[in-house]
């Protein structure tokens, strides 16, 4: 076995170790999900035998906030789902600078390609072209801010290695460049820009100032994409000078870097929609770290979920304190937003057309461009009435 076959199996072991490691965590998530289902079943029961002996199951299921055109519409969905994209990368392999040294040279890689280093991972992610999952570290999407190409399509991820300031990091990339066969002027751009990608034989093929993106961090779970927006300090602005919270503002970001970019970014290609929930009781749970869950941990600051494609944006925009409003202002901002309503459509105009259709307020709303379509991916959480939807 020569040197660049030995890399090969190493790398074939570390990414077996890698996906080892996302199945154990989405066991732990299974076992997790299934222990909160037997304490919900096993709690229902004994309540339905002890207090209630003739109660039905159609009582008990909608108790636990799930009746017939819930399931029907969740299979429904379910069949309809896209199929996962052809050709998905696996794990891109992230190992040490004098590893990665180690793996080119020995011809692991192919013929060296060029290499792409950052300040911020999320520019490393989404520059990259490559789907998120190829970073999913368990749950974590974990993109390295250094990544190595080959001329076959091959990637490597490098740990330490970063550009923007005069430290360790760049230095790092600086030297690991060099070893690899740019010169000691197109390696010292890692210190002077905070995004740098080169090519071999071309140099500095793109150089930039300031951080690319500014979305945030996603998750990966069972096959969806879910970016979480936490309340953040009120420090921005609105159009009309109201000031509103970081992370609403932050919401522009993810809509205009990717979703209105489906071409680019073809894991986030598809009908935009978005549930807004009406209360913090009927709101998707948030999932909380494995081990940590305790009986009544099941409302959520989240009231907003947007989808459009594998990705879900979740907002955490306040709900309305006035019972006779179907949504709130900031709930109604975060729908103008993402381009769903008109900026000057009057809360009490959706209220008006809204209740009309039905006696009981209803745990959420879906609203999309036609009106007609639904989210894909059932949310972490539970709701206790059926959806509505609204055109």
């Amino acid at each position: 076995m020569d040197a660049s076959d030995y890399h090969r199996a190493e790398t074939r072991m570390h990414t077996a170790d890698q996906r080892v490691k996302a199945l154990q965590h989405e066991l732990s998530a299974a076992e997790l999900e299934r222990d909160r289902s037997v304490a919900d079943v096993d709690q229902y029961a004994h309540a339905a035998t002890d207090g209630r002996p003739l109660t039905s199951r159609r009582e008990i299921a909608r108790r636990l906030g799930v009746t017939h055109p819930s399931v029907r519409a969740m299979v429904d969905r379910a069949a309809a789902a896209p199929a996962p994209a052809p050709g998905r990368p696996g794990p891109i392999p992230v190992m040490s600078a004098w590893r990665a040294q180690q793996y080119v040279e020995a011809g692991a890689l192919g013929d060296l390609a060029g290499a792409r280093v950052a300040i911020s991972p999320l520019d490393i992610l989404l520059e990259s072209g490559l789907h998120p999952a190829a970073f999913a570290d368990g749950t974590q999407i974990n993109p390295p801010t250094m990544l190595l190409h080959g001329s076959t399509g091959e990637t490597i991820g490098v740990d330490n290695c970063n550009a923007g300031y005069g430290g360790t990091g760049p230095s790092a990339s600086r030297e690991l460049l060099m070893k690899l066969g740019w010169t000691k002027a197109d390696a010292a751009a890692v210190h002077a820009y905070r995004y740098v990608e080169l090519g071999i034989g071309r140099g500095v093929v793109r150089a930039e100032a300031e951080s690319i993106h500014h979305c945030g961090t996603m998750e990966y779970t069972h096959g969806v994409l879910t970016a979480r927006l936490r309340p953040g300090p009120w420090r921005n602005y609105g159009p009309d000078g109201r000031q509103l919270r970081e992370d609403i503002m932050g919401l522009r970001a993810w809509i205009t870097e990717v979703l209105d970019q489906p071409d680019r970014y073809p894991w986030a290609a598809g009908e935009r929609v978005a549930r807004v929930y009406l209360s913090r009781d009927t709101a998707a749970a948030r999932r909380e770290p494995l081990g940590s869950f305790t009986p009544g941990q099941l409302q959520s600051p989240y009231s907003v979920v947007i989808e459009q494609g594998e990705l879900q944006i979740w907002c955490a925009a306040y709900y309305a304190t006035d019972w006779t409003e179907l949504l709130s202002q900031e709930q109604t901002e975060v729908l103008s937003i993402a381009g769903l309503i008109p900026a000057d459509m009057p809360t009490p105009g959706l209220l008006d057309r809204f209740l009309p259709r039905r006696r009981e307020r209803p745990a959420y709303i879906e609203v999309s461009a036609t009106g007609a379509a639904t989210l894909q991916h059932e949310p972490d959480g539970r709701t206790l009435s059926p959806e509505v939807h609204y055109p």
